[in-house]
């Protein structure tokens, strides 16, 4: 039943505009600031979009850039010099960035009306990237042009090159957590910080002392002196829609001058909080859709819709019904009503990384727990606590009395802040009876 009418000497398929900005989904709107339109960005009587590329992103580095696109409402063909009407363009499907990053266009619909003024938009994609490496960012566009009077709608699909680096950093070893500390007497409490964060992470913490943690910041506690290997796995996971599955059961397709060719010729939309954001490809002539290795983004706790459809080329697109459902994870969601079927919603791992650090647990040495510590000649006692300071070559910037010397509340005060730890208080060791500091 579909045929696309062809008009001689006019390639409207070269009339797509590339707003190749991507993203799962417009339904996965976060907390983007409205984009800016960019003046300088015009093509004269040919769409354009602005930049060329967008600019590469970085893990953990918050991201925000905007494009502006060109949409002249009359087109004229370069090939021909022939002039169409530029009616519509609807952005049906864009997958592919990373994640953490989402694409929100300034018209939420992804629509856009040229001919009725539409002749300028702009799209922002804003998040912290999750995952690192070189992706393709697929895009599907209807575009709607008209000449000599005939309309033709076609599809076309773009890909734009995006790239996402991982950060460098001090300790090339470990891009994956921090740590307020990572040596200290026992019992040492080590706080933990995931630098992946966020409600589709799966943190997997070893402590190397046999106990561990699923939370993204967890305290590990080291109750015996010790060297340990502290790890950590985390996922990014994605709910994906894998599969899909629909039967038509009801009536309203068989109404019209279209439907007395065949059976109907199915494809569905679905639709997010913020709108429709995906277009399923259409099954010609069948009262049944199968589609596998799908790989549609879900905004989990977010409720979906799905509108069905028959595609008619002459009088309009019949309405089949529609169904709404709210995922909580993976599973997999029967359809019901006039039309049955199912779909698979999958957790789907798009990033996998694994860090690690040494965790050194010092014995509580003599004097520490309260008892007096070995007289150092020509010391004095420490006026605060009434025991005798201990005998500390210092070379940083830590030295509290002044003189060269700490006291042991000094040392444990400087071992309690993470900055103090990590400037300073590198290695310690004892050592008949007395605690050097080596920087």
């Amino acid at each position: 039943m579909i045929s696309l009418l062809s008009i001689p000497s006019v390639n409207i398929r070269r009339l797509a505009v590339v707003m190749a900005l991507g993203h799962m989904s417009f339904a996965a709107v976060g907390q983007c600031f409205d984009c800016a339109i960019d003046p300088g960005c015009f093509g004269g009587t040919y769409p354009v979009l602005c930049p060329s590329a967008m600019p590469d992103a970085t893990v953990g580095d918050y991201y925000e850039e905007s494009a502006t696109f060109h949409l002249p409402p009359i087109v004229v063909d370069p090939g021909s010099g022939l002039t169409v009407d530029f009616l519509s363009m609807t952005v049906m499907t864009v997958e592919g960035l990373p994640a953490g990053l989402v694409f929100t266009p300034n018209i939420l619909s992804g629509e856009y009306y040229p001919i009725q003024g539409d002749d300028y938009g702009c799209a922002v994609v804003c998040g912290t990237p999750l995952e690192s490496g070189s992706f393709s960012v697929d895009l599907t566009v209807e575009v709607v042009a008209s000449a000599f009077g005939v309309e033709e709608t076609v599809f076309e699909f773009f890909s734009l090159p995006f790239t996402v680096h991982t950060p460098e950093l001090e300790d090339p070893e470990n891009l994956v957590f921090d740590t307020d500390t990572l040596s200290g007497f026992a019992p040492l409490h080590v706080s933990c910080t995931s630098l992946y964060d966020g409600p589709m992470v799966m943190h997997t913490w070893d402590y190397g002392n046999g106990n561990g943690s699923i939370e993204p910041h967890p305290t590990a506690i080291y109750g015996q002196p010790g060297t340990y290997e502290l790890s950590l796995t985390a996922e990014v996971v994605q709910l994906q829609m894998t599969s899909f599955h629909w039967n038509v059961v009801g009536n309203g397709w068989n109404q019209d001058i279209d439907d007395v060719f065949g059976d109907p010729d199915l494809y569905f939309v679905l639709s997010g909080p913020q709108g429709p954001f995906y277009t399923s490809p259409t099954v010609e002539n069948s009262f049944s859709m199968s589609l596998g290795n799908l790989s549609v983004v879900i905004l989990n706790e977010q409720t979906h819709h799905i509108d069905f459809y028959d595609r008619d080329v002459i009088t309009g697109d019949d309405w089949l019904g529609g169904w709404s459902f709210t995922p909580c994870g993976q599973a997999n969601w029967p359809i019901q009503g006039d039309n049955q079927g199912e779909l698979q919603l999958s957790n789907v791992v798009v990033e996998s990384v694994t860090g690690m650090d040494i965790v050194t647990v010092l014995d509580m040495p003599d004097g520490l727990s309260g008892q007096e510590v070995a007289n150092v000649p020509g010391m004095d006692l420490a006026p605060s606590t009434g025991r005798r300071p201990v005998a500390l070559p210092i070379r940083c910037a830590h030295d509290v009395n002044g003189d060269h010397r700490l006291t042991v509340d000094d040392v444990l005060r400087l071992l309690d802040a993470s900055e103090d730890a990590e400037a300073c208080v590198l290695q310690i060791v004892q050592e008949l009876n007395k605690l050097r500091l080596k920087p």
